[in-house]
């Protein structure tokens, strides 16, 4: 039966009598006692923080009946027949006491209670005094019952919730994304705890009504930590330092709070409606970041908004419902919970299964790449065995060959290799007559590098030399350069000698010998061009003609082996630390390069500046341009970095729109004056893409340098950084200094 209407109240505290009893519980007709709407906040307060409540029990069959109080503020008595029948908290002398915490409570009644007075003495410094919730008259028996079947939903989804949280917790350390899993964890737990201990059936498991209301305001505060720090991950481009700010705050209040309430500073209850005005300022900033990027959302993130609103929807009812602007009942917080951890749980696996359906094919790729790579390479080792075998029966010219090898083996560059084998050549192909070309850069011709022996001359330059064909394996083998066809020189010899050996048998070609590196399913790289003539004694003697040819073939091949690795050496180094798009180094040769001048600096006090540049709104540029625009200026705009420094400078892509250039020696100004420089050149700069003109383009620039901006070279970096924000915060288009 509930007990809504009949309330009477008076503002203040009881007189006691000489045996301790309170007189306004001895069931006088006092004339004090007004009629009170209900029993929660009776009208005239002002500043009073004691309060007296009575009612005439209503009749009923009752056989153990008790009046069931969903909650009190703060600390009460109850009187019946002028002696007490239930406390909670404790009173001093003064009427006042501690809060001991919000639960419900069960006073038992005595038989024949119809038309007796019930009085209730209170006391709270809260904003609300008074009995809050429901407030009934029922069975002893039906209590238990009521408690279980109200609070089940709460108790299954405090069990998935911190069933999830461990489950979340335990995925932390195993996985990449472990911030993700542990901000679900966090939630979950929060949740869980929030929702178990504001529960009723939390005091059936243990009766301790404080200590659950400190580990449901650990799970309120909780919150919003948790809600935006998954927020942040799901968008990490959209108001990124907001969220950083909202959930910074909240666990700053939350350790405040809780903290000073066990201190004694401020009571518990106190903090409660302080963090709703936080939270909802919270929730509606938030609200607002998704509102302004709804139409960029895609599904996953559109599941995350939708449950958030639920949740969120549910957390302001259930506040405007504490603080009585709407009128009492139960709120369904946990399905809110629920609802939000459900919508976690389901992208986070659609997103696991996404990344692990994403993680197999590249394994299988990389292992299918791995396997080619290596048969490649035992192709290769294999051929080069077999030769080895072969060469081994050879002469001096073998051994000489193998020194050769030798030399190319221990040496890291494909130019360097050239020069070598360029300077070899006269002495291991004598007594033959012969000349090294080289391709040019900018067309198809074979530019003369190198001749011999001394006073023969080669034409400078040997044009219409077919291009190398595509490699392929034929039976297990490559391609060797006896399937090329000799060719003829366009211009003779000049050397009498030989001008008249090419009079008297103008037919004979002479041997056009490329040097062309292998490279499987793709067109093959030509790096060098030998023409070689075979002598008079050569041409008198066809078998050991054929034979010679063979053999230099065979050991062109093995320098081709060879040249191939240097040269796959060169291309990994290249795509290790060289950024695709604009050609400059990248960030892992940067941060490399970093380490070590910042270690040159500190040993040897030398100057050392950093400068950080970004393009201005280079974001806004691409949505109006396009990718394929933006891209241009990119390079564009390292090309143009790239030649406004010293040799001994080194510019970086460090990714997106995001430069840095290391300037070994320079301090602060001369590293501004370039910067200055560049910019100016910047803005004379024209940008073009498929005819149309993009504009010219402006920077924002930070500089830091050592020893100027600190006594440790290796925050260069983290200043210049700071620097390049001041410049973007006023205005960009500008160069800013390190502090």
């Amino acid at each position: 039966m509930p007990l809504t209407q009949g309330w009477e109240y008076r503002w203040g505290d009881s007189p006691f009598g000489t045996d301790g009893a309170p007189r306004w519980a001895a069931g006088s007709d006092d004339p004090g006692w007004q009629e009170a709407p209900g029993p929660l906040n009776p009208p005239g307060r002002g500043s009073h923080d004691n309060l007296w409540l009575r009612i005439a029990l209503p009749d009923g069959e009752w056989r153990e009946p008790v009046l069931f109080i969903s909650s009190i503020n703060l600390i009460a008595e109850a009187y019946l027949g002028g002696k007490v029948v239930y406390r909670h908290g404790q009173f001093d002398g003064d009427g006042k006491g501690r809060f001991a915490g919000w639960t419900w409570h069960s006073i038992a009644l005595s038989e024949g209670i119809p038309g007796k007075l019930l009085y209730l003495r209170l006391f709270s410094d809260y904003k609300d005094i008074g009995l809050w919730g429901e407030v009934s008259i029922m069975e002893q028996a039906d209590v238990l019952p009521r408690i279980l079947k109200s609070t089940r939903g709460d108790l299954i989804v405090s069990a998935f919730c911190l069933l999830l949280a461990a489950l979340a917790a335990l995925m932390v350390p195993l996985q990449r994304e472990s911030l993700h899993f542990g901000s679900i964890s966090l939630f979950a737990l929060s949740a869980g705890t929030m929702v178990l201990a504001e529960s009723d059936a939390s005091q059936l498991l243990l009766a301790r009504p404080l200590l659950w209301d400190y580990l449901a305001a650990l799970g309120y505060f909780s919150l919003p930590i948790a809600m935006a720090l998954m927020l942040e991950h799901w968008f990490p481009t959209k108001g990124t330092r907001i969220l950083r700010a909202i959930w910074l705050g909240h666990l700053g209040y939350a350790i405040a709070a809780v903290g000073l309430s066990l201190a004694g500073v401020v009571s518990l209850a106190d903090t409660f409606p302080v963090f709703d005005a936080l939270l909802l300022t919270s929730l509606i900033l938030l609200t607002g970041i998704l509102v302004l990027h709804h139409r960029t959302l895609t599904t996953n993130q559109r599941l995350v908004v939708s449950s958030y609103a639920v949740f969120a929807i549910f957390l302001v009812v259930d506040m405007l419902v504490a603080h009585g602007f709407v009128d009492w009942y139960m709120v369904p917080v946990h399905l809110g919970a629920l609802a939000f951890t459900l919508a976690m749980v389901i992208i986070s696996l659609r997103h696991y299964v996404s990344s692990q359906r994403e993680l197999t094919h590249l394994n299988a790729f990389l292992e299918r790449e791995i396997a080619e790579r290596t048969h490649e390479l035992a192709v290769l080792a294999e051929q080069e065995g077999q030769r080895a075998t072969q060469l081994a029966l050879e002469n001096r010219k073998t051994h000489e060959l193998g020194n050769l090898i030798d030399r190319l083996q221990r040496t890291g560059s494909i130019d360097i290799a050239l020069d070598i084998i360029a300077g070899e050549l006269p002495t291991l192909l004598s007594p033959l007559a012969g000349a090294f070309y080289r391709p040019a850069v900018s067309n198809d011709r074979l530019l003369f590098e190198h001749s011999w022996p001394d006073g023969v001359h080669f034409p400078a330059i040997l044009e219409d030399v077919p291009k190398p064909a595509e490699t392929e394996l034929q039976n297990g083998s490559l391609v060797t350069p006896s399937q090329h066809i000799p060719i003829m020189l366009r211009q003779p010899i000049v050397r009498s000698a030989y001008r008249q050996q090419q009079d008297a048998n103008a037919s004979a070609p002479l041997w056009y010998l490329p040097l062309d590196v292998p490279r499987p399913h793709r067109e093959s790289r030509r790096l060098a061009v030998l023409v070689l003539q075979p002598g008079e004694s050569l041409d008198e003697r066809p078998s050991q003609r054929e034979q010679t040819r063979r053999f230099i073939e065979r050991g062109l091949s093995r320098v081709a082996l060879v040249l191939a690795g240097i040269l796959l050496q060169d291309e990994l180094a290249t795509l290790s630390y060289q950024d695709g798009l604009t050609g400059l180094h990248n960030r892992r040769y940067f941060d490399e390069l970093m380490a070590h001048e910042a270690a040159i600096s500190l040993r040897k006090g030398n100057p050392l500046s950093l400068v950080m540049i970004d393009i201005d709104h280079f974001k806004h540029f691409n949505d109006r341009f396009g990718h394929a625009a933006g891209d241009v200026v990119l390079t564009g705009v390292g090309r143009l970095l790239a030649g406004s420094f010293r040799e001994i400078d080194v510019v970086c892509r460090l990714g997106g729109e995001e430069f840095v250039v290391l300037l070994p020696g320079a301090t602060a100004d001369e590293a501004k004056a370039r910067i200055v420089d560049m910019t100016n050149a910047l803005a004379r700069a024209a940008f073009h893409h498929e005819g149309e003109s993009l504009g010219t383009i402006s920077v924002s620039c930070g500089v830091a340098s050592f020893p100027h901006h600190g006594n440790d070279p290796r925050g260069l970096l983290a200043q210049a950084d700071r620097a390049l924000y001041r410049a973007k915060a006023a205005g960009r288009a500008r160069i800013e200094i390190g502090d």
